[in-house]
């Protein structure tokens, strides 16, 4: 008898749990478009023939603290030509940041959107983002 009363609040409390408050939306979506910003940065260091050096020492000065890794949030596969997969990142951080800022689509619907258009060059669910706030 009790059974069915434990799920039911189970259910509910994994449910509250992934909502997301506006205020963490709104953080979300500037942190994606700031990300998106940088990656378009990175995708012209490399597109303009920079020194592979210097475009390295700008991720890493730019993506502390915002993105995952060595590659600003890029998987070590994608850079194998890093001006093209900075570039389809950033459009995609950028999607996903007007997405939560327009609230077009549910924060999850958003989300499913970026992790699709990243398959493969993107790190984590987030493509390559630090995500600010825990679930």
């Amino acid at each position: 008898m009790r059974t069915p009363y434990l799920i039911a609040l189970l259910l509910l409390s994994v449910s509250a749990h992934a909502q997301h408050t506006l205020q963490q939306i709104a953080e979300d979506a500037t942190r994606h478009q700031a990300l998106s910003e940088t990656m378009v940065a990175l995708s012209r260091c490399y597109t303009v023939g920079q020194n592979q050096d210097a475009c390295v020492a700008q991720a890493k000065s730019q993506c502390v603290g915002l993105a995952i890794g060595k590659n600003c949030g890029l998987r070590d596969e994608a850079m194998a030509d890093p001006a093209q997969s900075y570039g389809t990142a950033a459009k995609a951080q950028a999607a996903v940041a007007q997405c939560l800022t327009t609230q077009s689509k549910p924060y999850e619907e958003c989300l499913w959107d970026l992790q699709n258009a990243c398959k493969g060059i993107g790190v984590g669910k987030f493509c390559g983002m630090v995500h600010a706030h825990s679930f």
